[in-house]
This record gives structure tokens, C-alpha cells and sequence, in this order.
């Protein structure tokens, strides 16, 4: 049995389908390497040589920019050392150094040792798994069974 329908109508498993249908079908499988069609649409130009490059002499240039404008501004500022030219980019890079290098202490600070929670394996070490547990016969709320 010979078929003469044109290739295009059918998908690879053989079933007819319409041409519409398997362009959405690819745009939401990720393909073999695990990429979503969609974030390639997306973010497919960052996979360039050049964009790395690019991103970083155009944000370059774009603060050199500023900084020539900064000294076109006139500015009367409360405190002298604001006046100076480039003070707030060296500024907000000294802020956001510090918050980075901050996080390091803090989160020595706040985190907890791996083993907080106990062993994930069984159960915690002060309860004997052989006892069975005491029924809680407290009730739920303070006035439960209370009559008025």
C-alpha cells in the first residue's frame, strides 16, 4: 500500500497532523541537550563570542559618557566631596563592594551546620523508636470542652 499524502502532513511517528500544530509541538520540547526552545528565542544571542565583549565595552564607554556629562553639571551639594567628578559612581561601586563582601560574614553568621535538623535517614537521637508514642489528650484549643 503506497501512500502519495505529502510529508509535510505527517509528523515522525507517521500520524497526520497539521503543519501549525507541530511548529507548536517544537516550540515546547526542549531538545536533547535539555534547552527549551523558547529560551533560545530569548537568550540565544548571549551564546556569541562577542556579546561578553560587547556588553562590556559599551557599558564601559556608557560610564565614560556620564562622567563627561557629570563635569557639564553644576552642582551645589551639602557636602563638598560630593562636587567632585565621579563621586557617585565611585560611590554606588563602594556600596555595592561592601554588600557583596558582606554577604560572606553574614551568611557565616546565619547559616546552620548540615546536620541541624538531625540525620535525614531516621529518627531524631533522644527518641526511642521501640516506645510507643503517649496519646495527646490535651485538647486543640484552651476553652475546648468547657460548658458555659
Amino acid at each position: 500500500m503506497s501512500d502519495n499524502t505529502p510529508n509535510d502532513t505527517r509528523d515522525a511517528s507517521g500520524r497526520f497532523v497539521k503543519q501549525a500544530a507541530e511548529t507548536a509541538h517544537r516550540l515546547h520540547t526542549p531538545s536533547e541537550d535539555g534547552v527549551h526552545p523558547i529560551s533560545k528565542i530569548l537568550f540565544g544571542w548571549t551564546e556569541a563570542k562577542i556579546t561578553g565583549t560587547a556588553i562590556f565595552w559599551g557599558v564601559g564607554i556608557l560610564s565614560a559618557l556620564l562622567i563627561v556629562v557629570d563635569l557639564a553639571v553644576d552642582r551645589h551639594e551639602y557636602v563638598h566631596m560630593a562636587e567632585a567628578t565621579g563621586f557617585y559612581a565611585l560611590w554606588g561601586f563602594a556600596a555595592f563592594a561592601f554588600v557583596v563582601l558582606m554577604g560572606w560574614p553574614l551568611g557565616r553568621l546565619l547559616r546552620r551546620s548540615e546536620d541541624y535538623y538531625g540525620d535525614p535517614g531516621g529518627p531524631p537521637a533522644d527518641i526511642d523508636p521501640d516506645v510507643p508514642a503517649a496519646p495527646d489528650t490535651s485538647p486543640t484549643y484552651p476553652d475546648e470542652g468547657d460548658e458555659l
